[in-house]
């Protein structure tokens, strides 16, 4: 059996939109934008069950790591020519944006030893 494997970095193109198969199972669908030097790939990710939970929190712009098979799909377009869809199937998704803390004013920097 051969097996391989992406990783990915990058920021989400859209919000996570979650729907469910006829057999009960969730499904976790975004887009992530990979770019270096002026030139963006997009990448189509979606996460099953357990899996998608990591992104359902997660909104447009928001920084990702994906790990999963590729799966490369080609396609007509309207105008004859052909595509080629990319797609992420996720067996790692996990959000990277850190969320804010607040400082109260209880917290006292007098403390600190330097």
């Amino acid at each position: 059996m051969s097996y391989a494997q992406i990783t990915i970095v990058g920021r989400l193109g859209r919000d996570p939109e979650a729907r469910m198969t006829p057999t009960g199972k969730q499904i976790v669908s975004t887009s992530i934008a990979v770019g270096k030097d002026d030139k963006t790939v997009w990448y189509k990710v979606q996460g099953w069950d357990k899996t998608g939970d990591w992104l359902k929190d997660a909104k447009k712009g928001d920084m990702v790591f994906a790990q999963g098979s590729l799966q490369i799909n080609t396609y007509t377009k309207k105008d004859g020519s052909t595509g080629v869809d990319v797609q992420v199937n996720a067996v790692v998704i996990r959000a990277m944006t850190q969320k804010k803390e607040q400082i109260t004013s209880s917290d006292s920097f007098e403390d600190i030893p330097f």
